[in-house]
């Protein structure tokens, strides 16, 4: 089941710079393309003459041509154009789907095009402030990841798996031991954690150096219906209590991280990382961003490990544990927008 009316990470912009890019999301096949003017758009990738895909065809001008019998399809999904007659068949046109660059992102809107609100897409500045450090994941290119999207957002709002996942990278620690707040709200939920008096997170010591023991922050804030923001960080000890503003001291990384659904068992993530420490070394991005592409694939291995489980035994028994409130909330909120949504589909049918 999928959200439809809600904005999901198509690509980076500069995937589109080899031509024409086929990607399915939602289970429906999306042609991604930029035109000579440098504008991007999305079409549904099939030519409505024979159905081969648009993404074979090429960009001419403003338009995408079929690369099967040259049928010219305009950015709005019309054809303007056959070769070999004078007149248009009507009703030649494909899907025309909203698609707004933001962040440095491209953004598609897979349900109702009259319901697209940007205003919806997450706040992720930190890709645009020249106060912090921003690398894109993976050089540009999501990871694909054989498991459902919403176990993705399971992840997500349960970092205490980071002590037995992530335990050279991010320490062993005991996070579990500690109390998490849950917050809900009408389009999302946010995890927060205080864990005083501990070593410094082995990965950031690994650049900062030996600190003493400090008290770390961390939380995990999703948007509907993908959109994460991990705030995690640290500062000398006693310097601040959860809920207070973060010191001038404290070091602070922000990893920007969504899952868009490919099909109900396969989906594309797209992350960033972001740091407000270390800004005058660039040189340190570089091990920075293989050493988090190293823990994003420890948890794919975890996610798709779950999903080879859940397919095989759909129907076993399952307990949960008090780590799992933010991420159940999590999964009753998408389950209740969805519910509305199809709900509004069938009134208006």
């Amino acid at each position: 089941m999928y959200l439809r009316n809600a904005w999901y990470v198509a690509a980076w912009p500069s995937e589109l710079n080899a031509g024409p890019l086929a990607r399915t999301f939602l289970d429906e096949p999306v042609v991604l393309f930029r035109t000579e003017d440098g504008a991007m758009h999305a079409l549904e990738d099939r030519c409505c003459h024979r159905n081969l895909p648009l993404s074979m065809g090429k960009v001419e001008g403003d338009n995408l041509r079929c690369g099967y019998h040259g049928l010219l399809f305009d950015r709005a999904g019309k054809v303007i154009e056959v070769p070999g007659q004078s007149q248009v068949p009507p009703g030649a046109r494909v899907r025309a789907y909203p698609l707004v660059e933001k962040w440095k992102l491209l953004w598609i809107w897979m349900g109702d095009p009259a319901q697209a609100d940007a205003s919806h897409i997450p706040d992720w500045h930190y890709l645009d402030d020249p106060n912090w450090v921003t690398a894109p994941g993976n050089d540009e290119k999501p990871l694909l990841m054989k498991c459902n999207w919403q176990l993705n957002n399971d992840n997500l709002l349960d970092l205490s798996h980071t002590a037995y996942v992530h335990v050279s990278s991010l320490g062993a620690g005991v996070p579990a031991n500690y109390p998490i707040h849950t917050t809900r709200r009408e389009r999302g939920v946010k995890m927060e954690r205080f864990i005083p008096d501990q070593e410094p997170t082995p990965l950031f010591a690994k650049y900062l150096g030996s600190t003493g023991r400090v008290d770390k922050w961390s939380s995990s804030d999703i948007a509907v219906p993908c959109h994460c923001t991990v705030d995690a960080g640290f500062a000398p000890l006693g310097r601040f209590k959860p809920n207070d503003e973060r010191p001038e001291d404290a070091f602070g990384f922000r990893a920007l991280i969504t899952t868009t659904p490919e099909t109900e068992r396969t989906s594309f993530m797209f992350y960033a990382q972001c740091r407000n420490f270390l800004t005058d070394k660039p040189e340190l991005t570089k091990g920075f961003v293989a050493d988090f592409r190293n823990l994003f694939f420890e948890d794919i291995s975890v996610m798709e490990a779950q999903q080879r489980v859940n397919d095989a035994r759909p129907h076993a028994p399952k307990i949960d544990i008090n780590v799992d409130g933010p991420h159940l909330a999590m999964r009753l909120l998408i389950a209740r927008l969805i519910a509305a949504e199809q709900g509004q589909r069938q009134a208006a049918e």
